[in-house]
């Protein structure tokens, strides 16, 4: 769901830093990397990588083996939290060749875990170490430095964010999915019009919709299709493009140009990519939109899971200037309203 790697930089998990003052926040920063030549080296032995297993294949007599693992840019830090970890026999695309990372995070709903493994947000509650099932990321999508953003569990950090938050209930707990009641392009195309599902998640560069309606959308801001769903924008056309607007929880979030193409920089090049990519959810999951982190880097996610008491719901705030936002006063607190993390 991510468009390939040169296009769209690498988010990396760093350090887990405890700040245990108030309501204990985990901040996890988050680092750009450009891939480079060492990058490429992988890509030598890529005709020659093994058949993935077939569907109920067995492993060597079912018999517990023992693989060494290292660590990459030192992405630990929480001590005393024992969690399971699945090990990806086989990688299926390029993609993988590129990312150099120690793994994926799961911060979806336990429902969705493999053989019912806790997640380890559920850990990490369970044992203590978070005092509630909750997390925000604030991107940086500011190309030209190393610095990404953060992810904060437990919590979220107002100076992230232009408060207040605007909370939508979740509709499926699995994925983060809500309901998204209408999406405008300017003042002439209204798409989603009867209200349609829609997803919530880092994991997915930009921003996904049903091939036609996103093809509407492309051709309503100028958009030439390219592969895979993808669309070319003009640059020198960004400063007369319409806004595009979501219609969530009954609050109007809106991207400018700005926002929603990416633009990229390569040898004197400058190419300019729509967020928008054509990809069909097919049902009973489908159709829906996934809001990715075009989406996620102007508007910061608090992702609260609830409790047996409240229902699970993200709440979504304009996302501070990175100057603004910058840490350093001393460290935040998370914030509290009724019980709930706000």
């Amino acid at each position: 769901m991510s468009p390939p790697l040169p296009l769209l930089s690498l988010l990396l998990l760093l350090l887990l830093n405890v700040e245990p003052t108030g309501a204990s926040l985990i901040r996890i920063p988050l680092r750009r990397v450009h891939p480079g030549p060492r990058s490429l080296k992988p890509l030598s032995g890529w005709g020659d990588l093994a058949e993935p297993p077939g569907l109920g294949a067995s492993s060597r007599g079912d018999k517990p083996g023992f693989m060494p693992l290292t660590k990459y840019m030192d992405i630990g830090g929480i001590k005393g939290a024992s969690v399971v970890l699945g090990e990806a026999l086989w990688e299926p695309s390029l993609v993988f060749t590129f990312a150099h990372f120690d793994g994926i995070l799961g911060l979806g709903f336990p429902i969705l875990a493999v053989e019912g493994v806790r997640p380890p947000l559920d850990i990490l509650v369970e044992q203590g170490l978070l005092d509630k099932p909750v997390f925000s990321f604030y991107l940086n999508r500011d190309p030209d430095v190393a610095d990404g953003g953060e992810l904060v569990l437990g919590g979220s950090d107002p100076a992230h964010y232009i408060p207040p938050l605007t909370f939508v209930p979740v509709t499926v707990p699995a994925y983060w999915q809500i309901h998204m009641e209408r999406v405008k392009v300017g003042t002439g195309l209204t798409l989603c019009a009867r209200g349609c599902a829609a997803i919530l998640d880092t994991g997915t560069s930009l921003i996904t919709g049903p091939t036609g309606e996103i093809r509407a959308l492309n051709a309503a801001i100028g958009g030439i299709p390219l592969l895979a769903g993808e669309y070319l924008i003009q640059c020198s056309k960004i400063p007369t493009l319409p806004p595009v607007s979501f219609l969530l929880g009954g609050a109007w979030f809106n991207l400018t140009a700005k926002d929603y193409v990416i633009q990229i920089a390569r040898g004197g090049v400058r190419l300019c990519l729509s967020g928008f990519q054509a990809l069909d959810m097919p049902p009973p999951a489908g159709p829906l939109w996934i809001l990715g982190d075009v989406f996620l880097g102007t508007y910061v996610a608090v992702f609260d899971r609830g409790d047996t008491h409240d229902s699970a719901r993200v709440g979504l705030a304009r996302a501070r200037p990175r100057q603004e936002g910058q840490r350093g006063g001393g460290p935040a607190q998370a914030q509290f309203s009724g019980g709930r993390p706000r």
